[in-house]
């Protein structure tokens, strides 16, 4: 089962799983582009257009895939929602709305599916993170704290079920080549990762799928990343706050020369 399933990576994972022969459960809001992903699968599948920051309606749409095909043995949380903007600018609303998806959404189809996994003795859960969820994105305050939750719950619930049977992955990439990634509005600041194709990052959920794994980053430097984060964290601030140069005197600018002289000072 793929939330997320109408485009990008989950539309990618949905045609993978269903040449291996997988029968396929998809969940997406688009019905149109939910429809049209289903229509290219060759095997057994069944999509259901559902929001999932509703968890009733989630929970009906997980209900009436495994009615349809059958228990859910993979769950691959892909639904997700991007807000690109200052703190400053951004209201409750938009902080509300991209935890719902992001976070409450991962956290109720697992929490849906997990009874399942248990009792039968087998399943893995793959959340679909992000290089934001581990490093936190200026201009994304409310996406990466999203994307950070989402890593605390499958941290959490990977030792809670060890030994069950039941696997907890997570996938890191960092910006991926989608229409996701063009929904940001802004210029991508120099020194960020490339976009990685959707293929890469469905070649990793693939490759968790036959050897899990807690973790996979991608590109796989990125985790190198990660690491220099926790050693050096004074160098890491210092190359954050370098790329981000531009961004951060248009918004000093905007909040006017006293706030932009105590930043600096602060700096």
């Amino acid at each position: 089962m793929i939330t997320g399933a109408s485009r990008g990576i989950g539309a990618e994972l949905a045609r993978r799983f269903s040449a291996q022969g997988a029968r396929v459960g998809l969940i997406a809001r688009d019905e149109g582009a939910l429809a049209a992903v289903r229509d290219t699968l060759t095997g057994a599948s069944h999509a259901v257009c559902a929001d999932v920051s509703d968890s009733a309606a989630l929970g009906s749409a997980i209900d009436e895939i495994a009615d349809a095909l059958g228990p859910v043995s993979v769950l691959v949380n892909n639904g997700g929602h991007g807000h690109w903007e200052a703190v400053v600018d951004t209201d409750e609303s938009a902080f509300r709305r991209v935890m719902e998806v992001n976070y409450l959404g991962a956290v109720n189809a697992a929490r849906h599916v997990l009874p399942g996994m248990l009792e039968r003795g087998r399943g893995h859960i793959i959340n679909i993170g992000s290089i934001a969820g581990r490093i936190g994105a200026p201009f994304e305050a409310a996406y990466s704290a999203t994307k950070f939750a989402v890593v605390g719950f499958s941290e959490a619930l990977a030792v809670e079920v060890a030994g069950t049977g039941v696997d907890v992955s997570m996938i890191h990439p960092g910006p991926v080549d989608t229409d996701f990634a063009n929904g940001r509005n802004r210029p991508v600041p120099r020194g960020t990762p490339r976009p990685v194709p959707v293929a890469a990052v469905a070649d990793a959920v693939m490759a968790t799928l036959r050897r899990p794994r807690r973790n996979r980053y991608v590109p796989a430097w990125l985790g190198l990343a990660v690491a220099a984060r926790a050693i050096v964290p004074a160098a890491h601030r210092f190359g954050t706050a370098r790329m981000f140069t531009a961004e951060r005197h248009r918004l000093r600018q905007r909040l006017g020369h006293d706030t932009k002289s105590r930043l600096d000072n602060e700096r």
